[in-house]
């Protein structure tokens, strides 16, 4: 039953045929983000998986009206309900296509709040209902739209910070994709993975790349990339008196590119003077080694306090230069990464610690996971 398309509804709907005035042959809707939204313009982005794993082609069987007919009249009890009669109307007149024309605004666009982003019509003035029996179904497009006008938002605020304080040209790095874990199916992954991509070019969420390429054409080789990077069951495979011979190890086998390695499982204070001790070996590697604290303490109970001070320790350490606009940046061969329990409001705390204490934003990137691709409704952008 889960294939059957006609159920890709909410109850209510299928008695709705019945509920139109009298002679009625069209029904126009519109589809918007609504004034009041957490941001002010929305990132339209989404649609077309809709349209064409949904919607296109046959939408409808024999099969499936007699199944959904079946389910109806056990539903509420009556088969006064499911406008069998119209549903096979669709079947034979429009072989089980859907006589709907639905217009959007391209997709990538942004759109400000109170704006039709998207409408649905009727072309069969005998099934004028159809138009919003699609309704719940095509909804959905508030999921990658917001996750995508997320996404864009904290690309708006680093381009403000970077404006101010470092170099702009390296933001669609800033923002990583750790959302696959956190979604709820692999489709919420794919589709909400592909929304990220509209803005940026990070990711550890492999589907939401695949639904690019299959969804949108998108170019695989210039799409997305990751780099090496540790877990805490590498960093602690040798118990807290290895965790350096782990390091070295990691320095040995990537000695060039970016390495990302998370520095909390047992000491995070520690971990990065060990670094600032193998300042040699860092400084040999044709690249940049990125320290990711991925937890607070108690001597830094917040995130920003927490890398505020790993920054200091880093600058004390390998140095780096100061900027044109007379904000610190570490030595190429060092940075920092925070992606634990992160979202936009706390990006802003990190960058904004950051440049209080006179460091640019450029320091650091993000891991974004459930604050990503899960920590969204339908209400977050008032759909």
């Amino acid at each position: 039953m889960l294939g059957n398309r006609l159920l890709l509804t909410d109850s209510y709907k299928l008695g709705h045929w019945s509920m139109y005035p009298r002679g009625t042959t069209g029904v126009y809707s519109y589809f918007e983000s609504r004034a009041g939204a957490k941001f002010d313009s929305t990132l339209f982005f989404g649609l077309r998986p809709i349209l064409r794993e949904k919607l296109a082609g046959e939408f409808v069987t024999r099969e499936m009206i007699d199944e959904a007919s079946r389910l109806a009249g056990i539903h509420f009890g009556t088969d006064q309900v499911f406008n069998k009669r119209g549903w096979e109307h669709i079947l034979v007149e429009h072989g089980g296509r859907l006589p709907v024309i639905i217009k959007a605004v391209p997709e990538g666009t942004r759109v400000p709040t109170g704006n039709v982003l998207m409408t649905v019509e009727n072309t069969d003035p005998e099934v004028p209902w159809v138009t919003n029996y699609v309704e719940s179904l095509l909804t959905h497009v508030w999921y990658p739209g917001t996750v995508a006008t997320k996404s864009r938002a904290v690309k708006d605020m680093l381009l403000e910070f970077l404006e101010l304080n470092g170099d702009p040209a390296g933001v669609d790095f800033m923002l990583h994709d750790f959302g696959y874990r956190g979604a709820s199916t692999d489709e919420a992954a794919a589709i909400g993975g592909a929304a990220h991509l509209v803005n940026f070019m990070g990711t550890d969420t492999l589907i939401g790349m695949a639904a690019a390429v299959d969804f949108y054409g998108a170019d695989l080789d210039s799409l997305a990339f990751s780099v090496p990077a540790t877990e805490h069951s590498v960093m602690t495979a040798l118990g807290p008196d290895g965790e350096f011979d782990v390091l070295d190890d990691m320095l040995t086998q990537f000695p060039g590119g970016i390495l990302s390695v998370v520095a909390d499982s047992f000491d995070i204070y520690a971990f990065v003077d060990e670094v600032v001790r193998r300042k040699d070996d860092v400084l040999k590697r044709d690249g940049k080694l990125v320290v990711r604290p991925d937890s607070i303490t108690e001597i830094h109970p917040t995130p920003e306090s927490l890398v505020v001070d790993l920054a200091e320790r880093l600058w004390d350490g390998f140095g780096g230069e100061i900027n044109e606009k007379g904000f610190r940046v570490l030595d190429s061969h060092v940075g920092l990464l925070w992606g634990d329990g992160i979202d936009i409001d706390g990006i802003v705390e990190i960058v904004a610690a950051l440049h209080r204490y006179g460091f640019a934003a450029n320091n650091i990137v993000f891991g974004m996971g459930g604050g990503l691709l899960q920590k969204v409704n339908r209400d977050t952008q008032r759909f």
